[in-house]
């Protein structure tokens, strides 16, 4: 018998095995386990324990790949240097694909700004990505966290003042990485490994008060374990209960966001706040960094008070919200309108608009705007244009006298209920006297003086292609009053 089979021989083997089936069993992890693993090897017990049991579950239920990997991240000197060697020897006593990397964790966090701790897991999960993106026989990632890191994991998140999905610990299942051994108690893997003659290291800065985490675990968890029954299984019923109930949440956040687009203040309003900090969450998943619950909060109470704010998000995001709608974006896709056309007899490419502006002394023929989405027509007289025609965005003052009145540009477009970061792409017709025409609002009254016409028609026409590009001109008529 070899020391793997003595190992799940042993009553406290058994028990870590039937615990880790659970585990996979529950979390539906054995599709994940038949598409090859890749064991994050420390050499301590719970990663040694990890890749044991998997070795055990191939030999009992066939074949699957296993390679294991060690991140060395040269925090401890000699002693990491040693740690790597066990793993590597280990690795090959057991005929296990090794790969070890060796990160300078120490240097890479003063860069960053980041602690050591923060640092090494960015760093061992960003390696383990990297190997499993170069194999094709390999897809899942399997880590060791026991139940007794789960519940140091809920006593920290707690006291962080995190909401349910902190709250809930350690994920057995996220994206493609497992945790077998979840449901398994520190104590039982050394006692097991000691029994069954199986070497592991032990980092010696795990017993030093330093880090928080260290702290709960030498500290607060063994006076917990002196008083309470389990509490590392207490805190794993805890975990399945409010990861249950962040699920449901998060289900409905995303069939609000799938059913929500264009995403509209008003709808935004009418949710629950769990559901709404969850949508947020969604929102900004791979436009925004990790959002606080801080922000989340701030975000809550502009929502339910204002109709335009321009929140900042982390990552040189932002939450804008204005004419009724909401969106999140990168703040450098911000478009400024700034341009200057200059129009004269004819077709004028509006370059970088996707759209064209023509002047001529008669009607144009609808036909031969049939190519574009959308075009909208105005009837002029040149006899009393002063200057030459151009196109410009919309500036502050800018006012248009038609319908016997003058009416300021800017109100046109509030009342139309246009973005206010779409109204630079409404370009607005002008003169050596000011605003000619605003598309889709009107002509210039004076323009219009039949008793000195000469006739001039213009045209905005949008969109060549077969889609409305997103930076585009547009005409008021677009939006309504």
């Amino acid at each position: 018998m070899d020391k793997i089979e003595k190992l799940f021989s042993t009553e406290q083997g058994k028990k870590i095995y039937l615990d880790a089936l659970r585990a996979i069993s529950e979390y539906k992890m054995q599709p994940m386990i038949e598409k090859g693993v890749l064991v994050g090897l420390s050499g301590g017990a719970d990663s040694v324990m990890l890749l044991c049991f998997l070795i055990e579950l191939r030999r009992k239920n066939g074949y699957f790949p296993i390679a294991a990997v060690h991140i060395n991240h040269m925090i401890r000197k000699g002693a990491a240097d040693k740690d790597e060697e066990y793993s590597r020897t280990l690795c090959e006593s057991l005929n296990i694909e090794f790969t070890s990397k060796s990160v300078d964790v120490p240097t890479l966090a003063k860069c960053r700004g980041q602690g050591l701790e923060e640092c090494a897991r960015n760093v061992r999960y960003s390696e383990f990505s990297s190997i499993i993106s170069g194999r094709s026989d390999i897809s899942t990632l399997s880590v060791a966290h026991n139940s007794n890191d789960n519940l140091e994991t809920v006593l920290l998140n707690i006291l962080r003042g995190a909401g349910a999905k902190g709250a809930a610990g350690i994920p057995p299942v996220r994206d493609n990485i497992i945790r077998p051994l979840i449901y398994t108690k520190k104590a039982d893997i050394l006692q097991a490994l000691d029994e069954a003659g199986i070497y592991y290291v032990t980092d010696a800065t795990n017993f030093e008060n330093d880090y928080r985490r260290n702290f709960l675990r030498n500290e607060i968890v063994t006076r917990l374990q002196d008083v309470f029954d389990y509490p590392e299984y207490m805190a794993a019923r805890l975990s399945a209960n409010l990861r249950c109930d962040d699920e449901y949440i998060t289900l409905k956040a995303y069939e609000f966001v799938n059913s929500n687009n264009p995403l509209t203040i008003s709808a935004l309003r009418k949710l629950h706040k769990a559901v709404f900090i969850r949508v947020i969450s969604i929102l900004s998943s791979g436009v925004a960094d990790t959002v606080s619950a801080s922000v989340l909060e701030d975000l809550y109470n502009l929502v339910l008070k204002k109709d335009k704010f321009s929140y900042s998000l982390p990552g040189n995001a932002k939450f804008i919200a204005e004419g009724g709608l909401c969106k999140i974006v990168k703040a450098d896709d911000i478009r400024e309108y700034d341009y200057l056309f200059n129009v004269a007899n004819g077709k004028t490419e509006l370059c970088g608009f996707d759209a064209d502006f023509f002047v001529f002394g008669e009607k144009l023929d609808k036909a031969s705007l049939n190519v574009y989405n959308f075009s909208i027509h105005a009837d002029i007289s040149s006899a009393i244009i002063e200057g030459n025609l151009y196109l410009r965005p919309r500036k502050d003052g800018d006012a248009l006298f038609f319908g016997g009145m003058t009416r300021k540009v800017k109100k046109l477009f509030s009342d139309r209920k246009i973005p206010e970061s779409l109204r630079g792409s409404i370009p607005l017709l002008c003169d050596g006297r000011g605003v000619v025409w605003v598309p889709g609002c009107g002509v210039r009254d004076d323009v219009r003086d039949k008793s000195s016409r000469v006739p001039c028609y213009v045209a905005l026409a949008i969109g060549k292609g077969d889609e409305l590009h997103e930076y585009r001109m547009r005409s008021a008529s677009e939006y309504k009053s």
